[in-house]
């Protein structure tokens, strides 16, 4: 059977719509509270009369862990007003615990490993923040950085602040199977649609004979057609917001043009010139660790290549492959110096914004990254002669 890796760019996805104002908060389906006051069970009953931020998060988003700071701001401001702060997360309670360790959240937290709680509150991305009003009805739908001492005060005198919601329509990594109906009844063997759009959350998929992306920015396209990450990107182009969703599809006998012609489709549309130079850059190199055993060879009957909800996961995978996660979860070039060159099974923890815990996991399984000199391949992206095109 022939398998694919799914590779989300943002929290997460979901195929739901967010809930409309004024309706009332649902229950929440927690299974365990930390740093809950006493025989609290997250009824809404026993916030009544409160304002209520809900936090819907993850220690392995980003964004989420950006936004404490910002929230444990105002939970101190409003600590003595009638103001509840509710974080609900996905996370096991032992990644949560050495977590809040080192970065404490003053809220109360609740751990819902099935998101039963992401479906009934409509959550389509995270970080995702619900305000909830004293009488218990939601109040708006948005981002944490949205959330202000203006605003909360505005929902303690029993108003309605205004709250910016979540732009875009949901995202699909499937859209040109699900929106697109050909007139004739046929769908076209090759094609290539490029458009611009705003999702509430974006990502690709890509298949051998067939790459779907949705909400992504032009940069990213350019790296899933060049199978290159933002690391090993020099990008030259005028910068902006816009965000596309994007289809290549190409003859299943023709797999191997699919890129090419992503490629090419690229350059055509955005006036764009790319090219491949070796530059020296800070790196960090994985090696092996002195004197330990090697890792064994992967026993696994399957390929997987997936880095998601704060874990790494390999089977019959190179370690050039591990390099290419690590690139992205420490956000410095890693470069393989292992020597070693099978397919192997890996599994590893990691956390934004604290490198120590992939580094320590990394040294359970007998290797480490040193910070060094090296020779990089890199693609440079530079506008075209007359400038960017526009759409």
């Amino acid at each position: 059977m022939k398998s694919w890796v799914r590779i989300l760019v943002l929290a997460w996805l979901a195929g739901v719509s967010l809930m409309a104002q004024g309706q009332q908060a649902p229950p929440l389906q927690v299974t365990q509270w930390l740093q809950a006051p006493q025989g609290f069970r997250g009824q809404w009953s026993a916030l009544r009369g409160k304002v209520v931020v809900l936090e819907f998060w993850a220690t392995w988003c980003s964004p989420c862990v950006h936004a404490i700071p910002h929230l444990n701001q105002l939970a101190n401001e409003f600590r003595n007003q009638d103001i509840a702060f509710l974080a609900v997360t996905d996370d096991d309670a032992d990644r949560l615990k050495p977590f809040l360790a080192k970065q404490p959240i003053n809220a109360i937290i609740g751990i819902d490993r099935e998101r039963k709680s992401w479906k009934t509150f409509a959550v389509p991305s995270i970080p995702h923040t619900i305000l909830i009003g004293k009488d218990g009805s939601i109040l708006g739908a948005t981002l944490p950085e949205n959330i202000t001492a203006d605003v909360l005060r505005t929902a303690l005198a029993g108003g309605k602040p205004t709250l910016p919601p979540k732009e875009g329509i949901e995202c699909d990594l499937e859209w040109d199977d699900h929106s697109l109906e050909w007139r004739d009844g046929v769908v076209p063997t090759m094609y290539a649609i490029v458009k611009p759009i705003k999702t509430t959350a974006a990502g690709y998929l890509p298949r051998p004979d067939h790459i779907t992306a949705d909400g992504v920015p032009l940069m990213v396209l350019a790296q899933i057609a060049y199978q290159t990450d933002y690391f090993h990107m020099d990008w030259r182009m005028p910068q902006s917001d816009q965000v596309y969703r994007a289809a290549f599809r190409v003859p299943e006998e023709r797999k191997d043009h699919l890129l090419p012609y992503m490629q090419r489709t690229l350059t055509d549309l955005f006036g764009m010139q790319m090219r491949w130079e070796d530059q020296d850059r800070d790196v960090y190199v994985l090696r092996r660790i002195e004197g330990r055993s090697a890792l064994p060879e992967s026993r696994a009957d399957q390929e997987l290549l997936q880095m998601l909800r704060g874990k790494i996961t390999l089977r019959r995978q190179p370690i050039r492959k591990l390099c290419e996660l690590l690139t992205n979860s420490l956000g410095k070039i890693t470069v393989d110096e292992t020597g070693m060159a099978g397919n192997y099974d890996v599994d590893l923890v990691y956390q934004p914004g604290q490198p120590t815990v992939l580094t320590q996991a990394l040294g359970k399984i007998g290797l480490e990254t040193v910070k060094m000199r090296r020779s990089v391949r890199i693609l440079v992206v530079t506008p075209e002669e007359g400038g960017e095109k526009k759409l």
